[in-house]
């Protein structure tokens, strides 16, 4: 939010998951690269990384369960 204050409108960050008809699990969030875009976030780009390095972790751990 320092780097663009609209973004607070999609924070916190989630992580959805859900099941289908199939009973296939997927999971499922909004990729940081996306709401820099959707910002226009200029000059946050460690902390973007950060937070998508972060998400990714939290996934593979998730999923390797």
């Amino acid at each position: 939010m320092n780097c663009e204050q609209t973004v607070a409108i999609d924070l916190p960050q989630k992580i959805l998951i859900s099941e289908d008809a199939n009973k296939k699990v997927w999971l499922s969030y909004n990729n940081p690269e996306y709401l820099k875009t959707r910002h226009n976030i200029k000059g946050c780009d460690t902390v973007i990384d950060n937070v998508s390095k972060a998400l990714n972790a939290i996934s593979t751990a998730a999923v390797a369960k």
